[in-house]
């Protein structure tokens, strides 16, 4: 259960860091024609995909921190810093 949770937790993680990217290549698109006109949708998609992938990746190493307390007793020994899958 807890290598699920924590592979679902890394597919998210996948998904914020090529949104993060994304935004950041974002400019380059000013070059095509009609990237103007499709920028701000670009940027609002990226921006609210990059808020909920966020917060299940945060949310994600809670409960699988949670589980394995109520289970173990101590939380999950591979996820003591925050970034790690």
């Amino acid at each position: 259960m807890f290598g699920l949770l924590r592979l679902v937790r890394g597919f998210c993680g996948l998904i914020v860091g090529m949104n993060i990217l994304g935004l950041l290549l974002l400019p380059s698109r000013l070059q095509l024609p009609g990237g103007v006109t499709e920028l701000p949708a670009l940027v609002f998609g990226k921006t609210i995909a990059l808020i909920v992938f966020g917060a299940l990746f945060f949310a994600l190493r809670n409960l699988i921190n949670w589980m394995h307390a109520k289970k173990h007793g101590t939380p999950h020994p591979a996820l003591v810093k925050k970034w790690a899958l």
